[in-house]
């Protein structure tokens, strides 16, 4: 599902001309953090689409990029991704869907993100 949502963002993307304006990465390609961004939102408007294995395998690469990525990957995975979430989260996104699926270090960053935007994390996301 994942995959189908980010080509057809893609090719949306590419099909745009003021696209290739963008400073970063091939402009022939949409940003790594906005690429991430949009799929954080088709994983939350379609959760229930995407077998739960499917996402603790997806979950488990963005916690891995986390650990090993190089800092803009870092970045797009934190921003892009994880920050989109929770703001999906503060329109409506039950997070405790997903929240077991994360992965030790996005769970760390979205409980981090809570602190420095002044949001107590709720129960659920506190360390057993």
């Amino acid at each position: 599902m994942l995959a189908a949502k980010d080509a057809a963002e893609v090719r949306r993307w590419t099909s745009n001309p003021s696209a290739a304006d963008a400073d970063e990465g091939d402009a022939e390609d949409p940003p790594l953090l906005l690429r991430l961004s949009h799929l954080a939102g088709a994983l939350t408007e379609h959760v229930d689409d995407m077998p739960a294995s499917e996402r603790v395998a997806f979950f488990g690469i963005l916690d891995a990029v986390l650990a090993d990525g190089d800092q803009s990957e870092r970045d797009a995975v934190a921003t892009g991704f994880l920050e989109s979430m929770m703001a999906a989260a503060d329109r409506g996104f039950d997070l405790r869907r997903v929240w077991h699926e994360l992965g030790p270090r996005a769970q760390r960053y979205c409980r981090d993100w809570n602190a420095f935007t002044g949001v107590r994390s709720p129960d659920f996301m506190r360390p057993a």
